[in-house]
């Protein structure tokens, strides 16, 4: 029964069912059973000792609450009978020891990165099309309709209707019986395959809410936050576009942009709308500017690049009952490999 339970740490007085135990259930782990008062579902806890009103509730080896009411061994640890409660925590006392893991079976490793003019090396290549003001969202939605099935990057779907086909049917003459036989299905692989630049993993439409209204000081900052994602490695080059009369101006946009890439080291296209003749002309514009833009990206292909220029970026999302105890400590120890490899996490 012991494979259906987990102690995180060895100081632990709470113990983790890997499985649903139906109330009643006698569970043994190292030793020791546990009969189970009430039901216990996969992910929960349940008492490894009697606790008393006040004790403290100790896994992954610190403090994580105290005890509301009297738990007996084996109960259910539940919102209702713990309150959170936490160690005393100082920067200056923490512990910051640690044993970097084994990475001989890694040196001299390398994976296939999108080389960058900076020296550094992305694990994708995309194109970003972005405008420095809401105002400009719906524009970004007419170039990103027009721009992403045509060109291959439609993968919201796993599939695609090839109506083209059809329409060249009709044109070469063919009858309405031979129509009706031809294969028009494209899945999401030959979708992928058809792809006009295939060193251009993708085309991102980073649409938003900012660029005017509220104080200079939002803007500032949208500019700088934009600035960040075109100079990733992952990013190839960027589309922007501006209304004109915005508070996040060219001018302060192009600033940010000049003080996290000096020497300028990747294209990015400016269109201000309010300078165009109209705006047809000027989602014109932004389309040709584009598709030039994934000429050029489409010349960069993967090379070989040490470990040591990745940079794994870790999120907090949808955190369970299991993701503590499984993919954090999965996610910890790659990093640990990282880190001893010479590079960042």
């Amino acid at each position: 029964m012991s494979s259906h339970v987990l102690q995180v740490h060895p100081a632990d007085n709470v113990i983790v069912a890997l499985q649903d135990f139906p109330a009643g259930e006698e569970v043994t782990f190292e030793g020791k059973t546990y009969r189970l008062p009430e039901a216990v579902p996969t992910k929960h806890k349940f008492a490894a000792q009697d606790f008393a009103v006040g004790e403290t509730i100790i896994m992954y080896g610190v403090t994580v609450g105290k005890a509301l009411q009297f738990i007996p061994s084996g109960g259910r640890i539940t919102t209702e009978n713990v309150a959170h409660a936490a160690s005393k925590f100082s920067v200056g006392e923490r512990n910051t020891d640690w044993t970097a893991p084994d990475i001989s079976r890694f040196e001299g490793r390398t994976f296939q990165g999108y080389p960058r003019a900076n020296g550094r090396y992305g694990t994708r290549n995309y194109w970003l099309v972005i405008p420095l003001v809401f105002c400009e969202n719906r524009n970004i939605k007419v170039i990103q309709d027009a721009m992403l099935e045509e060109l291959g990057y439609a993968t919201d779907r796993d599939f695609a209707v090839d109506v083209s086909s059809l329409i060249q049917g009709y044109r070469a003459g063919r009858t309405a019986e031979e129509l009706l036989t031809m294969p028009i299905i494209k899945d999401g692989a030959d979708i992928q395959r058809n792809r006009l630049f295939p060193n251009v993993d993708g085309i991102r439409f980073l649409t938003h809410e900012g660029g005017c209204g509220g104080i200079r000081q939002d803007s500032e900052t949208l500019v700088r936050l934009l600035a960040g994602y075109i100079t990733h490695p992952n990013v190839a080059g960027a589309t922007i576009l501006s209304l004109g009369c915005q508070n996040a101006q060219v001018k302060l946009f192009l600033e940010a942009l000049k003080a996290l890439d000096p020497e300028e080291t990747k294209p990015v296209y400016v269109l201000e709308q309010q300078k165009s003749n109209s705006e047809r002309e000027f989602i014109a514009e932004a389309v040709k500017k584009t598709f030039v833009g994934l000429m050029e990206a489409n010349q960069v292909g993967r090379q070989p690049a040490p470990l040591t220029e990745l940079s794994l970026g870790l999120e907090c999302g949808g955190s369970d009952g299991f993701s503590g105890i499984s993919a954090n400590p999965a996610l910890g120890y790659a990093s640990d490999l990282l880190v001893a490899l010479g590079a960042k996490a």
